[in-house]
Parts: structure tokens; C-alpha cells; sequence
């Protein structure tokens, strides 16, 4: 019986693998279900070193500035984030303040503007953690990007690269080894597909990499 068991067992962890792999390789219903969460490939692919918050700010005719951060009941679903700090992609922080000024008084509104609030997440570590981690001071910094602006019905109208895209950009650029090899280089995409409102199939630029062209000729 014992035996049975424990067959069992392997059996099923081992279908649940090949589940997964299969999933993954064939593209089907990645993101159908929260469970295919842990059996796919890219399990936990977006975890970075930087805490980051939204802020929706608006900007009227005469030059005024609204905070139009979602104004329902303070919500955090997990640690110190707030319900709409989990728009990562910054899908829906458009609509969300086209409803917040739906709801509200105000001037004619200009634009709406996502500002993304960065800080090391290293600095969240409590103070006697940080002295036993650090020789440094505790001296923690807090960057401010600017990643969308919307109009003041909700829509797109610019659209930046994500903090740490920006970073990698500004890496390549400040080192002539790397301009170097991207001058010689061929740029290509890479797409996939991401869920977005009213949009279930179309697919979304997520990477932007080079290949070397001279490689390619040796093949």
C-alpha cells in the first residue's frame, strides 16, 4: 500500500511538470489559471531590486496639480503596495484616473501623468538589520520617472520604457565598448502575449535586444 502511494505521488509531480512544459512550450493558456503559475517556465520572472509605487497626478489648464490616485479605501494586498501599485505594465493607471475624474469637481484637466516613485529595496531592511548587513551609512534615495501620460479621458498618449529598460538604455550609451558592438549590430524584437482591456490577443513588445551581424555572416 505504502508503495501505491508514494507512486502516486511521483506520478502526479511528474505530470504536473510535463503540464507545465507543455504549456509553456505550446504557448496555451499561460495565464488562465493561478495555478499554472507554478509549473511554468518564467515562475518568477519579474522580481527586480527596486520598490516602486504609481503616482497619478493630473495637470489642469491653469497649471494646478490633482492627485488623482484612485480614491477608494486604503488596500494592501501584500506588504507596504497599494492595490494600484500592481499595475506594473501601466495598463490600466489610464482609465483608473479618467475614473477618479469622473467622480470629482475640477478645471478642465491638460493630461494625466503616471510618475513612478523608485528606492533600492535594500533600504527596507529595519535599522539594526541594515547595520549588521552594511559597514555604509543608511542613506536611501528616491528616484522619480516618468513612465505615461494619458489625455483626460483615459487615453495613451505617451508611453515610456519601464525604470529598468531606461537604465539598461542609458548603460549601453555611456560605454563606448557597447556603442561599439550595437553600431556594428542588427536591432530585433521580441513579442508575446499579454493580456490588455478589450485586447486578449494582440501582442506586446517586451524585449529589445542585438544580434551581431559579422556572427551572422560566419554561419
Amino acid at each position: 500500500m505504502r508503495r501505491w502511494v508514494t507512486n502516486l505521488i511521483i506520478a502526479g509531480y511528474v505530470g504536473t511538470l510535463c503540464y507545465g512544459l507543455v504549456v509553456h512550450v505550446l504557448d496555451v493558456n499561460k495565464y488562465s489559471s493561478l495555478g499554472n503559475y507554478f509549473v511554468v517556465w518564467d515562475m518568477y520572472g519579474g522580481w527586480n531590486t527596486f520598490a516602486r509605487q504609481s503616482l497619478l497626478i493630473a495637470e489642469g489648464e491653469s497649471g494646478q496639480h490633482y492627485d488623482v490616485t484612485p480614491p477608494w479605501k486604503e488596500f494592501y494586498p501584500f506588504g507596504s503596495a497599494e492595490r494600484h501599485d500592481y499595475d506594473t505594465w501601466g495598463l490600466y493607471s489610464g482609465p483608473v484616473a479618467a475614473n477618479t475624474l469622473k467622480q470629482t469637481q475640477h478645471e478642465p484637466i491638460v493630461r494625466v501623468m503616471l510618475v513612478e516613485q523608485l528606492s533600492s529595496k535594500k533600504y527596507n531592511l529595519p535599522d539594526h538589520l541594515w547595520k549588521q548587513r552594511f559597514d555604509e551609512p543608511k542613506d536611501p534615495r528616491t528616484y522619480y520617472y516618468l513612465r505615461s501620460i494619458f489625455d483626460a479621458d483615459g487615453s495613451v498618449t505617451t508611453r515610456h520604457f519601464d525604470w529598468e529598460s531606461n537604465l539598461s538604455h542609458y548603460t549601453v550609451i555611456d560605454n563606448p565598448a557597447l556603442r561599439n558592438t550595437v553600431a556594428r549590430s542588427r536591432p530585433y524584437v521580441m513579442a508575446d502575449r499579454f493580456p490588455e482591456v478589450g485586447r486578449p490577443n494582440q501582442k506586446f513588445v517586451q524585449q529589445a535586444s542585438f544580434e551581431n551581424a559579422e556572427t551572422e555572416n560566419h554561419e
